[in-house]
């Protein structure tokens, strides 16, 4: 029994610590998302895309996401695709249907419309077309 008590301190101990060195990782990522709703999207793409190398699996995966997003908003079709094929050809996008995967970040950027509408009160961001 008392080994028991030893072992589950250990383990919330260590989980806990773990959690600790990511904490700083996942606000980042969360202020990414909060750039994209408040439509400040150079600031957000540096984030990301330095995601898109050090992240973990689940952090790169949200960081292509958010990346497609953008493109989206900002309507540039060769980076958007680039972005895709970076995300296909990654380990988590490894096998993926590519029609599958543009599903799910157009399901995201209706999302994060719906967020900015609340935010800012707007559903799109203005776009400079002279600098696209």
């Amino acid at each position: 029994m008392k080994a028991l008590k030893i072992v589950a301190v250990t383990a919330v101990l260590l989980s806990g610590c773990s959690y600790v060195s990511t904490y700083g990782v996942h606000a980042k990522l969360l202020g990414a998302e909060q750039q994209i709703i408040e439509c400040q999207y150079e600031a957000a793409l540096d984030t990301l895309q330095r995601f898109t190398v050090v992240g973990s699996s689940k952090e790169k995966q949200r960081a292509f996401e958010y990346m497609g997003v953008i493109y989206q908003e900002k309507m540039d079709l060769e980076a958007f695709n680039h972005t895709v094929d970076r995300y296909l050809f990654s380990d988590m996008g490894r096998g993926k249907d590519r029609a599958m995967v543009i599903t799910e970040w157009n399901e995201t950027r209706r999302i994060l419309k719906e967020q900015r509408v609340m935010a800012i009160g707007q559903a799109e961001c203005a776009t400079n077309f002279a600098n696209a």
